[in-house]
């Protein structure tokens, strides 16, 4: 039996499906039944629950070969958000110990290393070095690049101000990733399961800047010359706020963008021009965020 958590998210429904394809035993977690239905469907073992719930966890890591988790993120959390980050590693590795289970695959991000700076990453470091002082459990970190799905954000904001617009300097190279590439190496190492010990693993799937992101966006979608637009720190706290977000969590992710600014969300092992993702960004955009521009259109039409 392997466990996924998070399966009706991009990573981790990626993942259950490729272990699902390949004939195993697998058992999905999640909030929502609805949201999990179709993993049932074809076989999978699904349990609803708070992934922050030692208990929970517990009874579902139990029996399990092996377990891909990731922390689901809060956006609205009105506290510090490397609280919640604490709150839930520390009831997963509670359920390691209790449950006995000997393998882990956990998601990361580029940047865990660092100990200051880096926003929400900061919980991503305290989980690692808490996955770190388990004994007799192996464990396979994958420290991802900036995800490419952040930017679906934006789609509002091409559509009705022809602008693609973050917090990050225009000109930073970011190491970017696609879900998918996340999902297929969560799953190779699952299928696989001969890692032992403590190992990292860097990935990312292309290196680009904000600059250049808006001119390949532009193109597929048409928009001639889209600008890329460096907000203020406080009009994207605005704009996130406005959005749902905790004032707290926004003030996070603009530590992030300080972080990406100043090279702290570097791969200290892989070379900036050597990427081991599948997915490079012009076909993100014309594959993903493409159809997703469109698709929003045509809602919005109806």
């Amino acid at each position: 039996m392997i466990i996924v958590t998070g399966a009706s998210g991009k990573t981790g429904s990626r993942t259950a499906d490729l272990l699902l394809q390949d004939k195993k035993q697998v058992r999905v977690l999640g909030r929502s039944a609805d949201h999990l239905k179709h993993f049932g469907d074809r076989g999978a073992e699904v349990m609803v629950g708070d992934q922050g719930d030692p208990d929970f966890l517990t009874k579902a890591f139990t029996g399990a070969e092996a377990a891909y988790i990731i922390i689901p993120p809060k956006y609205d959390y009105p506290q510090d958000y490397r609280t919640y980050y604490n709150t839930m590693s520390d009831a997963i590795i509670t359920a390691i110990k209790t449950s006995g289970l000997r393998k882990v695959v956990f998601l990361s991000s580029l940047g865990a290393e660092r100990e200051t700076g880096t926003g929400p990453i900061l919980g991503l470091h305290d989980a690692e070095a808490k996955l770190n002082a388990l004994r007799r459990v192996d464990v396979a970190v994958i420290r991802a690049g900036f995800m490419m799905e952040n930017l679906l954000v934006n789609l509002d904001t091409i559509r009705n101000r022809r602008i693609l617009g973050d917090s990050v300097e225009p000109d930073v190279p970011i190491l970017m990733v696609a879900s998918r590439d996340i999902g297929d190496k969560a799953a190779e190492i699952l299928l696989d399961r001969k890692f032992r010990g403590h190992k990292t693993i860097e990935l990312f799937g292309d290196r680009v800047s904000y600059r250049d992101a808006a001119k390949v966006v532009g193109r597929s979608l048409d928009i001639p010359d889209l600008p890329y637009v460096r907000f203020a720190d406080d009009d994207a706290i605005n704009a996130m706020t406005g959005m749902g977000v905790s004032r707290t969590v926004a003030e996070s992710f603009i530590e992030m963008s300080r972080g990406l600014n100043t090279g702290k969300l570097a791969a200290r092992k892989l070379k900036p021009d050597s990427p081991n993702g599948s997915t490079r960004f012009g076909q993100f955009v014309d594959e993903v965020l493409k159809p997703a521009y469109n698709s929003q259109g045509l809602k919005r039409a109806a």
